[in-house]
């Protein structure tokens, strides 16, 4: 069996930022302006009052709720999704090209070409294995918790329900986080493929994501030190700033709300580069130790 270590495949983004500094900066530059252009079509293609459903809608596990909230805004909010997938799986390509074709450095790894196209085909794949073991069982056990509330068995069916939707659900995200680098690697999408990839390694390829999950905390306790620091430095001294109107004209204050806004898409990518490179990494580990 081929011995997989998490420790190294988690620690990939680390090395990549410490290897390619110039490249990770220049993602976090792509983040930087798509991610506020995103937001400015958000803003002129949706309505006051559909801007303000979206941010006050309850998460709910009920498919039928999302669909439901989906269709109503049409075509619209597709489109934003549409292309929100297609940045992500922009950057998502870069980082992976970084790992596994690292030698390819031309345009800091960003291109829009079939490596990205067949990423957006395992995002609706990875959407439709959530729908099926988690979205769903996760509103079949949402009904028959509040149906059997009342009832002896109503406990156990909640804590018994809730173990085997975590299970199922941690399971399948284990068996197929390979499936992006695979397709990206092999240059087609074969989820049978990718799962085999997988096969004896589960503990390990599960201790590799609990260790991301672990940077990707600090990486967020980091960006919210660094974010208050700077907005402390730049708006240091200003008393009270709320009362007087002084959030709306105070020159310190509006610029530490703009440095928090342009932290926020660099730390975010920081956050990517880890999540993306560690199931690289843990690919090319195996695909070297087969050949």
């Amino acid at each position: 069996m081929t011995a997989l270590s998490p420790i190294n495949a988690a620690l990939e983004g680390v090395r990549t930022m410490r290897r390619h500094p110039v490249v990770v900066l220049a993602w976090a530059g792509f983040s930087l302006v798509m991610l506020p252009l995103l937001g400015l079509l958000a803003k002129i293609v949706l309505s006051e009052q559909d801007r303000m459903n979206l941010a006050l809608r309850p998460s709910s596990a009920d498919p039928r709720e999302i669909l439901d909230f989906v269709s109503r805004l049409g075509g619209v909010m597709v489109l934003l999704i549409l292309l929100a997938l297609v940045l992500g799986a922009i950057l998502s390509a870069a980082i992976m090209r970084s790992v596994l074709h690292p030698e390819d450095r031309r345009f800091a790894y960003l291109r829009l070409g079939r490596e990205e196209l067949r990423l957006l085909g395992v995002s609706v794949i990875t959407w439709a294995a959530a729908l099926m073991v988690t979205i769903i069982p996760g509103g079949v056990l949402a009904l028959g918790t509040a149906l059997l509330a009342e009832t002896p068995i109503g406990g156990w069916f909640t804590f018994l329900g809730g173990l085997t939707v975590i299970g199922l659900s941690t399971w399948v995200a284990v068996r197929l986080s390979l499936l992006a680098p695979h397709a990206f690697l092999s240059g087609h999408i074969d989820p049978r493929a990718a799962w085999l990839v997988t096969h004896g390694q589960f503990w390990r390829l599960l201790a590799t994501i609990a260790v991301v999950i672990v940077l990707c905390v600090l990486m967020s306790i980091l960006g919210a030190t660094v974010s208050s620091l700077v907005g402390a430095l730049i708006a240091g001294g200003l008393e009270d700033p709320i009362a007087g109107g002084a959030a709306a004209s105070h020159p310190r204050l509006i610029l530490a709300l703009l440095a928090n806004l342009l932290l926020a898409p660099v730390f975010l990518t920081l956050q990517a580069v880890l999540v993306t490179s560690a199931p690289a990494a843990a690919l090319r580990q195996l695909m070297a130790a087969k050949a």
